[in-house]
């Protein structure tokens, strides 16, 4: 699976809201007639109360917060809470009821747009915030949980400045409360029957991340960090030893703490299943799906758009196996001619255009990662930049559990997600194109997902193969991922149990769907703003090529998929209806 991680870990807070993530920039926008000056005052205000409120967001996404109008004398620093604090909490509400207070006719386009994705994030946190949803969660997923998420937290963060380093110091220092407060809200589950987590994959997780404490990640690339400092030989020691510290301290013993208290809470610890199975699960998961695509598509409604999906796609592929048998076989061996993995970005880089608005030179730093960043699951992720980054962009693969054999297939596409098209080429567009800093925050994983997963196939498009060979790789590519929701949807709706799910999927190998089994019932709606975030593009996509014919333009559309941002599906239809009718 390709993935993008932020790192910040109020991911991991599940009253995590838009108003943990939205600040505005303190620049007005071009003058206009219609454009609401309050409203551009409300986003201000916006953005020095939630980075104020937060500093891993603080931090992740400002090198200079003080030209924002942020004041670091008002910030705590700390890595946040796991359950939703009433700080929090009362600011969401002063923001959504100011939000409130304006009348949308009275705002430019932009602003509407801003407004009603403003107002679509906030109703769906007062849904999620309701009590009887406050246990269902899982700090514990082997895919986003309390120990993966740490790691990359800490090994993917940034010293911009040698005064960053003391806040650094306090944030590792942070990780035993954090850890904590973690294991108190297991607790609470424990109390409560919701309790559900892979236990032997977690505890495997934590004794590893022990094991190879002194060659981890975390401390080579933070040692790093202060050597790019440039700071004097006494200093840049001194640093390091504080940070060592600090690790040997606090860091890594947490991780005991988390097997420890794991231990003890084993025996009320619920069998993995759906999340059906627990008192208001089924609503739970509802939720969690409507934030994972961005739309306002019931279950049993996407159920019925995949399976209708998985009709056509079986259907194209026997006609091309009618074709020419050797398609069955020749397109498992498809392969590219790169000879190394550099090579695969710099070809994106200089094709794109066919296909993509050209934008101004991207910088990026493309590395491996290290075997203890590495999870099974995760094949690479995009460090989302700072709004004012003047850094170069940061891709990293798992080439310990994916390879990077050049030659591949899946690793073409999984630069492409990552980088070029996808999400680093998205970055660039956003930072030429976006007026309010607010824009870079506003959240719809179902788009940002979905769109660098429709690049990974548009991008198939560059090379020089076979057509008939691609269309069957895509096809291949696309039955897979349609079927992991539909095995989402058994799992956490349905509430099938394993015999069931095998015998309902005994299309695939037996042992595999015992994996895949676990790894849904761990990581509830994970796929569904990957693939079902695809689909929605898709299908805006060929309604566009409908309905336009040979005035279809790929770099038009795609500009137009485009230049909303990451909002919600009813947001990038409009942008999308728009564009047609221009053309026509």
């Amino acid at each position: 699976m390709m993935k993008r991680k932020i790192a910040l870990l109020l991911a991991l807070a599940l009253g995590l809201s838009a108003c943990s993530a939205a600040p505005s920039q303190p620049d007005e926008p071009p003058a206009s007639a219609s454009k609401n000056e309050s409203f551009t005052e409300y986003l201000n205000d916006y953005v020095v109360k939630v980075a104020e409120n937060d500093y891993t967001t603080l931090h992740h996404y400002f090198e200079h917060p003080e030209k924002y109008g942020i004041d670091m004398k008002d910030v705590t620093i700390t890595l946040g809470s796991i359950e939703p604090d009433e700080k929090t909490l009362a600011l969401e509400d002063e923001l959504d009821k100011q939000l409130d207070t304006f009348d949308r006719s009275s705002l430019d386009s932009r602003q509407q747009r801003i407004y009603d994705q403003l107002q679509y994030e906030f109703e769906q946190s007062d849904k999620e915030e309701e009590e009887k949803f406050r246990y269902l969660g899982n700090v514990w997923s082997t895919m986003n949980g309390l120990p993966q998420s740490l790691i990359s937290f800490f090994s993917e963060y940034e010293l911009r400045e040698e005064a960053d380093i003391a806040p650094l110091i306090t944030l590792i220092q942070d990780v035993p409360r954090y850890t904590k407060d973690a294991l108190d809200y297991s607790r609470k589950q424990a109390e409560r029957d919701t309790l559900m987590l892979d236990y032997d994959e977690t505890i495997q997780t934590c004794q590893n991340t022990l094991d190879t404490q002194a060659d981890s990640a975390v401390r080579a690339e933070l040692m790093v960090e202060v050597e790019q400092l440039g700071l004097d030989k006494d200093a840049t020691d001194k640093y390091k030893q504080q940070i060592n510290m600090a690790l040997d301290e606090a860091f890594f013993p947490s991780y005991q703490t988390m097997i420890d208290g794991l231990n003890a809470l084993k025996p009320d610890i619920q069998p993995l299943a759906g999340l059906s199975s627990l008192e208001n699960g089924k609503e739970y998961y509802e939720l969690l799906v409507q934030e994972a695509t961005g739309t306002d598509d019931s279950v049993p409604e996407i159920k019925k758009n995949i399976e209708e999906e998985l009709s056509g796609i079986s259907a194209q592929m026997s006609l091309l196996i009618d074709e020419d048998m050797n398609n069955l076989i020749d397109f498992m061996s498809l392969h590219t001619d790169f000879s190394s993995v550099d090579d695969i970005l710099i070809y994106l880089n200089s094709h794109y255009s066919k296909q993509f608005p050209q934008l101004e030179a991207m910088e990026y730093d493309l590395q491996p990662l290290a075997d203890d960043q590495s999870q099974e699951g995760i094949v690479a992720y995009f460090m989302l930049p700072a709004v004012d980054s003047t850094s170069k962009y940061r891709i990293r693969y798992n080439r310990r559990d994916y390879g990077d054999d050049p030659t591949a297939i899946s690793l073409y596409q999984t630069l492409a997600h990552e980088g070029i098209p996808g999400h680093m080429y998205q970055a660039q567009y956003n930072k030429q194109n976006f007026v309010y800093t607010i824009e870079y925050f506003l959240s719809n994983p179902g788009f940002s997902e979905g769109y660098a997963t429709y690049v990974e196939n548009q991008a198939l498009k560059f090379l020089d193969l076979d057509p008939d060979l691609v269309d069957m790789y895509v096809y291949n590519d696309l039955m897979s991922n349609y079927y992991v929701l539909l095995m989402d949807i058994a799992v956490h709706y349905e509430n099938m149990d394993l015999d069931t799910f095998k015998s309902e999927f005994d299309m695939f190998d037996a042992a595999a769907l015992e994996d895949i089994y676990a790894q849904l019932a761990d990581n509830p709606g994970v796929f569904m703003s990957y693939y079902y975030g695809f689909y929605k593009i898709n299908q805006l996509r060929q309604d566009a090529k409908e309905q336009l014919k040979d005035r279809f333009d790929e770099v038009d559309f795609n500009n137009a998929l485009l230049s909303a941002g990451s909002v919600n599906f009813d947001l990038i239809k409009q942008n999308i209806d728009q564009y047609i009718q221009e053309q026509k």
